[in-house]
């Protein structure tokens, strides 16, 4: 404790008056003789005593309220921990006011981010005018980083809006410590104006700086509820014309009440498809499976869509998916075609399906495929090889089947250049599939019923072994009785590669006229679709690369309301483009240029949608926990600019002097008068 005056603390020798007053009785006694005294004893020591209780309570109210009056005017205070060099010509104070959608709720006067901005305000006309300051949001604008004078500072204040962007209080402080610390001022105050929701408040993530004072700034909502859709996804990764489909929507109830038969609706294109109803007990989640039928093919464009207030930010949901016209399947071989595989696609309008081979191969049908089907090659040239390492990166499927006699040497190369294991030996000895990934997108809703004891698997009658190192991109579809692989599948790159250890020829297996060949075939050709994200997510600085080098056409990105050129970057076989934070609104857009279009569904980061937040005495727990140099301003029962005035002052305690030094006279006063 320190004091403003500390010269008046002499004036506590004053004390010493009222003692020497109590220690000598200066009243004069008269003395009467009585014949019988007993009587007046006892009444004389009873009254000695009274007034001597009398006296030393009289005594210590008068030394307490001179003691009081003398602090009072000493003023005492406790100097706050978290002000450093408070001189008014040489401070820095930054302020990240949080625009996020959660301050869209309701608080004391109106949205949070009405009060945010006001105490926003009360904090920069606190300060002097010659104070240099720092004003951040959710943008994260290149001009934030800017030191800003007084009136600056509170026009950018009032110029706040909500935005769909979402940071990190961890992203905030790093920001704001770059900015501060470029300045060469002494005194640096950083303050942090936010409804603290937890999904945000990454205080452990802080990386601070001791020069820099953090103050939090909490606003409180006076409702949290809020329904809302968290995600979509859908059962199966392929979509296909007239394909029954289950779309797989997870609803979040952030209230505390139960939520009974909230209308659901499905829109596919702008039309309805599916009408439901959800009910989510409080506090929790379900997930509503959503029914529909694929009826055109080209681009889909869907939206989720609720009704839930005051929070309607994220009552819809869109996504974005492409059924194609025909998937391109390309059979490469060396001798004869393969009969199986032609049967499974020639006949299905769903492909288009075309056989070299291959020393009269066109190496350019490989990049417009979707699938390439090797089959009972003997040899692989280096062209071939390094044409299909391109085609698998940018994102396309390989399905290997080798031959009785293959060169080691050659495939060697392909598989290692494809970072996936290789064949080294031939084994002749029989085997069994014993073992089927049923999980698998492969075999997904193949089967009724599985773990069939007596079910009637593959046979091979000679293998290869693939090597022996591992990776963590492998996964096993069909496996041997002799715990080999029999089909595996890789992912490379953008691309998928599967590798079979057996040929289609009837002297190495009888796969080729099992019932699983073509479920096999089939939906390996469908999982063979590019699929593109089915949503993204405002503010995540996305960027989308398509498998096609667009360097002579601009790309758009576009709906009925708005329209911009995205920044691109060209490369060997693909573009990538640019969002950035152009996109500020969620809805469905198109990506399109003169040769090109796909649909783009883009939603608000649900982060805002969890409205659960850090009270006052649960920040206080964050800044003890993780020893952070902050300290908590709270305005539940004064104004900002005194609890500003406080903490840069330090705790004043003369007026509570005054209080006790006014109670103790009146004490006295109620002793001398009353008690006789």
């Amino acid at each position: 404790m320190k004091f403003v005056y500390p010269e008046f603390l002499y004036a506590l020798f004053a004390i010493a008056i009222p003692i020497v007053i109590h220690l000598f009785n200066f009243r004069k006694f008269k003395k009467i003789y009585f014949s019988n005294v007993q009587f007046l004893k006892e009444v004389t020591q009873e009254t000695q005593a009274k007034s001597k209780l009398k006296h030393l309570l009289v005594l210590l109210s008068r030394i307490l309220a001179i003691i009081f009056l003398v602090l009072a005017f000493a003023q005492p205070f406790i100097p706050s921990k978290n002000v450093g060099n408070n001189s008014p010509k040489n401070k820095i104070v930054a302020v990240y006011v949080d625009n996020s959608f959660s301050m869209e709720s309701v608080g004391e006067v109106g949205s949070l981010l009405d009060e945010a901005k006001l105490k926003a305000v009360e904090i920069v006309e606190n300060h002097a005018v010659t104070d240099k300051f720092l004003v951040y949001n959710n943008a994260f604008n290149v001009g934030d980083q800017r030191l800003l004078s007084h009136s600056e500072a509170l026009e950018k204040i009032e110029a706040l809006n909500i935005t769909p962007q979402t940071k990190k209080l961890s992203e905030v402080y790093s920001r704001s410590r770059d900015a501060i610390n470029t300045a060469e001022i002494a005194s640096k105050s950083l303050y942090f104006i936010s409804d603290f929701q937890q999904s945000i408040s990454d205080f452990d993530k802080i990386e601070q700086d001791s020069s820099i004072n953090l103050f939090l700034v909490p606003i409180k909502a006076t409702l949290t509820d809020n329904l809302f859709i968290d995600s979509c996804w859908f059962n199966t990764p392929t979509h296909i014309l007239y394909q029954q489909e289950q779309l797989m929507v997870r609803i979040k109830n952030n209230s505390e009440k139960d939520v009974e038969n909230v209308a659901v609706k499905l829109f596919i294109n702008n039309q309805l498809v599916t009408p439901a109803s959800v009910s989510v007990k409080a506090k929790d989640q379900t997930i509503l499976t959503l029914n529909y039928q694929n009826k055109t093919t080209g681009i889909q464009q869907g939206k989720i869509e609720l009704r839930d207030y005051p929070v309607i930010m994220d009552d819809n949901f869109y996504f974005s998916y492409t059924i194609s016209n025909q998937l391109n399947v390309l059979n490469i071989y060396s001798n004869q075609p393969n009969k199986a595989i032609a049967s499974i696609y020639k006949t299905d309008s769903l492909f288009n399906f075309k056989s070299y081979n291959i020393n009269q191969l066109d190496y350019s049908f490989i990049k417009v495929s979707n699938l390439v089907v090797l089959s009972d090659l003997d040899e692989l040239n280096s062209g071939l090889i390094q044409t299909l390492k391109t085609f698998v990166d940018n994102g396309g499927s390989l399905l290997v089947f080798p031959s009785e006699k293959i060169n080691f040497e050659n495939y060697r190369e392909l598989l290692t250049t494809l970072a996936v294991n290789y064949y080294t030996n031939l084994d002749t000895s029989d085997a069994k599939v014993r073992e089927i990934a049923y999980n698998h997108p492969v075999y997904k809703n193949v089967f009724e019923k599985t773990n069939e004891p007596n079910l009637n698997l593959p046979f091979a009658y000679a293998h290869y072994v693939l090597s022996d190192f591992k990776t963590s991109y492998k996964n096993d579809i069909l496996t041997l009785n002799n715990e080999r692989a029999f089909l595996t599948e890789y992912k490379v790159e953008k691309g998928t590669v599967y590798l079979s250890t057996v040929g289609l020829n009837k002297t190495q297996s009888n796969f080729t006229n099992h019932a699983l060949f073509v479920p096999t075939m089939y939906n390996i050709a469908l999982l063979s679709q590019l699929q593109s994200p089915l949503f993204y997510t405002i503010g995540n600085n996305n960027v989308i690369t398509i498998n096609t080098n667009e360097k002579d056409n601009a790309f758009h990105i576009k709906n009925d309301n708005f329209d911009f050129i995205p920044r691109m970057k060209n490369e060997r076989n693909s573009t990538s483009i640019f969002i950035g934070n152009e996109i500020t609104q969620a809805e469905n857009y198109f990506l399109e240029s003169a040769s090109y279009k796909t649909g783009l569904g883009f939603n608000y980061n649900r982060a805002e949608s969890d409205l659960n937040c850090f009270n006052e005495k649960a920040l206080n727990e964050q800044i003890s926990k993780h020893s952070l140099n902050a300290q908590l301003i709270q305005t539940q029962n004064t104004t900002i600019k005194s609890a500003l005035n406080e903490i840069e002052s330090g705790k004043k305690y003369w007026k509570i002097c005054i209080i006790l030094a006014l109670i103790f006279l009146a004490a006295e006063i109620a002793l001398i008068r009353l008690l006789k």
